[in-house]
């Protein structure tokens, strides 16, 4: 399904302008509520690069998604690695700060080769032109939820463990679904190039991925209508993340692309 051609013209034309993981046993869970209402929002996986000009157009382009739909319903993952993500040659090519190996994983994965790059609730695959971003945006975020995801987290300070309870419940049945569980930073201050040429080394960068709480390419999860499961993993915090900043960032995925995301604080403001 090339869902791209499904779009109005007038859509085009306004992007012109580790863990330990615990299933719940069947007889403990969560008895499903029908929701009044659910959302569909929609993922935005932007491959990034400290070294890459033209990436912070990207970061600009996901700012004025999140204004004109609301923050809450595009939920942005900056995924930092590729060419751009290290240091010259000359410098002995060393990974960024902001560079993991689980990234880079990512960009093997769906054959990244260009920064920036998008990927938007995983249709249409990777988009190398950032018109096409809010188009797509605008056909992902009409469509209806099949499923309704609530994480939780909880956290403890002194040993910088973070547990994460995520209930999904059906709103229909999914073949082939897979829960996705990741960690991102806000409000880092790092080196970033710029579009003219400079570098910025007070550069704020947002939705910075940190790690999957989770197998990095997801797990299976039973996804049925009128049911609910609830799965619950512990992490430890990198020494050098603030926490204050963080958030769990949960998706169901299926081979029809990303069904619903949330992201949740993962400590309570």
């Amino acid at each position: 399904m090339n869902i791209f051609k499904s779009f109005s013209l007038a859509a085009i034309l306004m992007a012109l302008t580790l863990t330990s993981c615990s299933e719940i046993d069947e007889n403990e869970r969560i008895i499903y509520v029908k929701p009044a209402e659910v959302k569909k929002h929609v993922l935005i996986e932007d491959f990034t690069g400290q070294r890459c000009v033209n990436c912070p157009n990207a970061a600009t382009m996901i700012e004025k998604l999140q204004e004109q739909y609301g923050e809450d319903n595009i939920i942005a993952v900056g995924i930092y690695g590729g060419d751009f993500g290290y240091t010259t040659v000359a410098q002995g090519h060393q990974p960024l700060s902001l560079t993991t190996e689980t990234g880079n994983s990512y960009y093997a994965t769906w054959g990244v080769r260009a920064q920036p790059s998008g990927m938007v609730d995983r249709f249409g695959g990777v988009l190398t032109n950032l018109v096409y971003w809010a188009a797509y945006v605008n056909g992902m975020i009409n469509r209806e939820p099949t499923v309704m995801i609530t994480p939780s987290t909880t956290y403890d300070e002194a040993s910088r463990n973070l547990k994460v309870n995520v209930n999904v419940a059906g709103l229909k049945t999914l073949s082939g679904a897979k829960l996705q569980v990741w960690l991102v930073e806000d409000n880092i201050k790092d080196m970033q190039l710029m579009p003219n040429g400079s570098v910025n080394n007070d550069y704020i960068h947002k939705h910075v991925f940190r790690a999957s709480v989770n197998d990095k390419d997801g797990e299976p999860i039973n996804v049925v209508n009128e049911k609910s499961v609830s799965k619950t993993y512990n992490i430890s915090l990198d020494n050098s993340w603030k926490p204050e900043n963080m958030s769990v960032v949960a998706f169901v995925f299926t081979d029809e692309g990303v069904q619903q995301t949330e992201k949740t604080p993962v400590v309570s403001q």
